[in-house]
């Protein structure tokens, strides 16, 4: 069933494309829309916004919504490509806010675009962003796929950043966190507050969760406590997809959470690699009737509010999204200026946030 944000999301560019909205006019306002689709604002809002993000309307506070001009020429367009989907919020949408804004300071269009944890998905953007000759990518990779694609845009001498994640066939810039000492801080904090029994929760799918991963072990090794692989968990799969995914459906977090419990000697807490295995877990042990945090302690990484989801607060890792996408719009730019892809990479500092699901335990 397709939402109703994006049901009006298609009305409107099918509007556009049909001229029955031509360039600068003014759209329905956001209670028009509401009347027209029957819906709420925020589903209203939320389109909007989706529209604004990938250019085809600009927004102008206290006079409405218009449509973009059309003739926008593709050398002054950056493609942002992310695997995330459109729909789902993660730290992918807080990504295109960044990116977004700081292409706009520098006289740029951004066009967003999903690949869905599709590798099939994010060749076909790839090979559809080349054809229009734009002026650089910042692309968040799934995997090594597609290098044979990579490879051209490097050949074509088209400017790429890469975002979170590192390709081993290639040496280009990359922005990233600081996921080793992000999760070598979170493991530490459960350590201090007496857990020993610490299990990892996360698919080892790219360089920034490995590196995670190392902090995890590397914050156990200290404690000379040995890394065990009995409450590792990194092998699930959406069957729904082709590809492995980077968090968990409600039937994987069951099985996984079943795993846990039954573990002896028993665990007592969870690291997990994003927030959203996090609370999938969380709402997996609240349906069983495991307290959090009493019974089960649980770390996340991203700090992203879900409000909807649960009623206390994670502790989780902070990463500087604004930062970041900062960082990947300057590299671009630099390489843009200078005509070459030697730009350095960044690495930027992660903070813990203090919540509500870590118990004090006594050693």
């Amino acid at each position: 069933m397709i939402p109703i944000y994006q049901t009006i999301i298609d009305s409107i560019i099918s509007k556009i494309k049909s001229d029955d909205y031509r360039e600068g006019e003014k759209l329905p306002s956001e209670s028009q829309l509401v009347g027209e689709f029957k819906t709420s604002r925020i589903t209203v809002t939320r389109a909007l916004k989706e529209l604004e993000l990938t250019g085809v309307i600009y927004r102008e506070k206290g006079r409405g919504s218009f449509v973009a001009q059309k003739s926008v020429k593709s050398n002054n367009v950056i493609s942002l490509i992310i695997p995330h989907k459109a729909d789902f919020f993660s730290g992918g949408q807080q990504y295109i806010r960044s990116v977004y804004k700081y292409c706009q300071k520098k006289g740029f269009l951004c066009s967003v675009h999903y690949s869905q944890q599709s590798s099939k998905k994010e060749r076909a953007i790839l090979e559809d962003v080349i054809s229009h000759q734009v002026a650089g990518i910042i692309l968040y990779p799934i995997d090594n796929k597609n290098i044979d694609i990579i490879s051209r845009i490097l050949i074509k001498k088209c400017p790429i950043v890469l975002l979170d994640r590192k390709l081993n066939e290639v040496d280009l810039p990359v922005v990233e966190s600081d996921n080793y000492q992000g999760a070598l801080d979170a493991v530490n904090h459960l350590l201090e507050n007496g857990h020993r029994r610490i299990a990892f929760v996360g698919v080892k799918d790219a360089h920034s969760v490995t590196e995670r991963y190392k902090g995890y072990c590397r914050a156990l090794i200290d404690m000379k406590i040995p890394v065990s692989q009995d409450i590792i968990f990194t092998h699930y799969k959406n069957n729904r997809s082709e590809d492995i995914q980077e968090t968990l459906d409600i039937e994987g977090a069951d099985t996984i959470l079943d795993e846990l419990l039954s573990i002896k000697p028993a665990v007592s807490a969870v690291f997990c690699v994003n927030d959203l295995i996090a609370f999938q877990l969380m709402k997996a042990a609240q349906k069983r009737d495991v307290k959090i945090p009493v019974d089960l302690s649980f770390v996340g990484f991203d700090n992203i509010s879900f409000p909807a989801e649960s009623d206390i607060t994670l502790t989780s890792v902070e990463q500087e999204f604004d930062q970041i996408g900062k960082a990947c719009v300057k590299l671009l730019w630099d390489q843009i200026e200078s005509g070459t892809d030697e730009s350095p990479s960044v690495i930027i500092p992660t903070t813990l946030k203090i919540g509500q699901t870590v118990a004090l335990v006594e050693v």
